[in-house]
């Protein structure tokens, strides 16, 4: 494992510095010394656990992999309570829909859920915005839910987008960290068949980049950030509100940089997770089945000046978590605000 994030972890260089080696060598050798007499499935997963969040990262995982969590789930639920959590308060007392949805909450306001953006998401948000299409059309206060969310793909909030631009959006892309490991894993994802005629080119063309180009990063989009220009602006929605907690993360956030642009839009809440600035995440094998290996090959060009991990994205206007009726007060300072 250390072999393999040492090689292909995009965010390694960034975070094992000349002046923290010496410390993060002692830590690793601390921990190969303890791994020497663990010869079972839970020492030797609370060891790699904790080597890999030395790196504050929840993108760089170890996992349990599914068929050991299936035949272990009181092994599972133990191991997990030893892990450290991070500090924070308690959840809300508040079940939260795990369906996408569009709601009309009076004449004026849509409430609109998107608790995933997992790609198989993408159909179902497209196809609510399909059957949608008077209320989205006619509807000034739009509020939408993402909390919980932890992300999935850009994909599949694509189409919303649309409805909340105003002006032009700055996109930051990602840069590829180039080495021989990270190549075999692209090479490897090119025998996916399910993979789409525009997606084997990118990834051909950034084989080649990273060939070309052994070490350090690759950035196939030849630019540190672009701008998405559209020809018009939606008459309504006129205000937006987006609702955001703790667990809003990855692609959430994503949606949320590019949201936060309109002058359409006000984040309520909490500051999101902070997990998006090392992505691209690929499964490496390691020689043992029971676990599974996931290291993000890619990081953003907002780096090293706007980072977002472990710190997230801060509302525009802060909630108490403990607030039972967030969507009941967004509602009344829309309304209020002239958005009857």
């Amino acid at each position: 494992m250390v072999n393999r994030v040492t090689a292909s972890y995009a965010g390694f260089p960034d975070k094992v510095k000349k002046e923290t080696r010496k410390d993060f060598n002692a830590f690793t050798k601390r921990l190969r010394q303890k791994a020497q007499t663990s010869n079972i499935t839970d020492s030797c997963y609370l060891l790699l656990r904790t080597w890999t969040n030395y790196f504050k990262d929840r993108h760089l995982r170890v996992q349990l992999d599914w068929r050991y969590r299936e035949k272990n789930p009181d092994a599972v639920k133990r191991l997990n309570a030893l892990l450290s959590k991070p500090a924070v308060s308690p959840p809300p007392d508040e079940v939260l829909s795990t369906t996408s949805s569009i709601t009309k909450l009076g004449p004026s306001t849509l409430l609109i859920r998107l608790p995933s953006f997992e790609w198989n998401q993408k159909g179902i948000i497209d196809s609510l915005l399909k059957g949608n299409e008077t209320w989205l059309s006619e509807t000034s206060n739009w509020i939408i839910d993402i909390r919980g969310n932890s992300g999935g793909t850009d994909y599949a909030f694509s189409n919303l987008l649309p409805f909340i631009y105003t002006t032009p959006v700055k996109t930051y892309p990602d840069e590829f960290r180039s080495s021989k490991s990270n190549i075999e894993i692209l090479e490897e994802s090119l025998k996916d068949e399910d993979l789409s005629a525009t997606a084997k080119e990118f990834t051909l063309r950034l084989i080649g980049l990273m060939k070309a180009n052994p070490s350090g990063y690759v950035n196939p989009y030849g630019k540190k950030y672009f701008e998405s220009k559209l020809d018009s602006v939606y008459a309504y929605p006129n205000h937006i509100a987006i609702l955001i907690d703790r667990n809003s993360a990855s692609s959430a956030e994503s949606f949320l940089l590019t949201a936060m642009q309109s002058k359409k839009v006000t984040v309520y809440g909490e500051n999101s997770a902070g997990i998006l600035d090392y992505d691209n995440a690929h499964f490496f094998d390691i020689p043992d089945d029971n676990f599974n290996l996931v290291i993000p090959i890619a990081r953003s060009t907002r780096l090293p000046d706007h980072p977002i991990d472990n710190i997230g994205i801060t509302p525009t206007v802060k909630i108490d978590p403990q607030r039972k009726d967030k969507i009941r007060f967004i509602q009344e300072q829309l309304e209020q605000a002239g958005g009857r």
